[in-house]
C-alpha cells in the first residue's frame, strides 16, 4: 500500500507508515503509548492485555476499524486506482470507528465530538 517495502500481512496491518499514523492517533486518543508489536498476532495479545485499562467498547474494536480502513484503502488502490490523502484516509478510520462504537451504543445519538471526547476520557 505504502510502496516502501514488499507487502506482507505484517507490514500492511502493523507497520506500514499509513497504518502506523492510525496506531499513532488511536493509542493518542486513549492517551496510551507502546512500542510497536511486530506482528499481528504479537498486536492481539498486547492489546488484549490492555484491555483491563478501558471500559470503553471501542477500545476492542480499534484493531479491527485499523485493518478493515488499511484493506479496503489497499484494495481501493489496487482495483479502482483511487488512493486517499492521509487526511481523507484518518477520516475514513474516524467515520468507521464512529459508526461502529454507535452501533455498539445502540444508536446513541452522540456527536463525533463527543464520541472522541468519550474515547479520550475511557468511558
Amino acid at each position: 500500500m505504502c510502496l516502501e517495502e514488499k507487502e506482507s500481512i505484517h507490514h500492511l496491518l502493523v507497520h506500514c507508515r499509513w497504518v502506523s499514523l492510525l496506531w499513532h492517533l488511536s493509542l493518542s486518543l486513549m492517551g496510551v503509548s507502546w512500542v510497536q508489536p511486530f506482528t499481528v498476532k504479537d498486536v492481539l495479545v498486547a492489546w488484549r492485555r490492555m484491555k483491563k485499562c478501558f471500559a470503553f467498547g471501542v477500545w476492542k474494536m480499534i484493531p479491527l476499524a485499523i485493518w478493515w480502513t488499511a484493506w479496503k484503502e489497499r484494495n481501493r488502490r489496487i482495483f479502482e486506482g483511487i488512493d486517499l490523502s492521509f487526511q481523507d484516509f484518518k477520516l475514513y478510520f474516524s467515520r468507521i470507528l464512529y459508526s461502529w462504537g454507535h452501533a455498539l451504543d445502540g444508536g446513541a445519538n452522540l456527536a463525533f465530538l463527543d464520541f472522541v471526547d468519550n474515547i479520550r476520557q475511557g468511558a
